[in-house]
């Protein structure tokens, strides 16, 4: 099997992230390929919408973790960062690992390597993250 690049892990992420956006009833909309703070804008009724930023990835070598963008990320009580892992195996019929974090725990808890901003989702942090989808829901509230 081709190896996929980190490229499609986002294209397939964001798109993931909508589909499962869309089935707890919150429209999302992706936005232009190249924004760079913001993937997703999700409302459920248009009165009140977030931003949500994918990072997504094939999790070969450092899982859960994610690189947060070249600088110190934005903190915003409508903006949430998604971090995803996903399969390359088509044939992998595991949902894919997602963590609804709050961008002001993005801010707070990343770290820097190499000049960049990292994001771990620690063993101890992992409750707090993972499917925590109603985090969403009651910022859409």
């Amino acid at each position: 099997m081709k190896k996929l690049s980190s490229k499609s892990a986002g294209d397939a992420g964001e798109y993931y992230i909508a589909y499962m956006l869309s089935r707890l009833g919150i429209s999302s909309a992706l936005t232009t390929s190249g924004t760079s703070a913001v993937d997703i804008i999700a409302t459920i009724d248009g009165s009140k919408s977030i931003s949500v930023q994918v990072k997504a990835s094939w999790a070969r070598t450092a899982p859960r973790q994610w690189m947060v963008g070249k600088n110190k990320p934005h903190a915003s009580d409508s903006l949430f960062y998604i971090f995803c892992n996903l399969s390359e195996d088509i044939h992998n019929d595991r949902t894919p690992e997602v963590f609804i974090v709050p961008s002001r725990d993005v801010l707070m808890k990343s770290t820097w390597q190499h000049q960049v901003p990292l994001f771990k989702v620690s063993k101890e942090f992992e409750s707090a993250y993972q499917d925590k989808w109603d985090v969403i829901i009651r910022a859409l509230s």
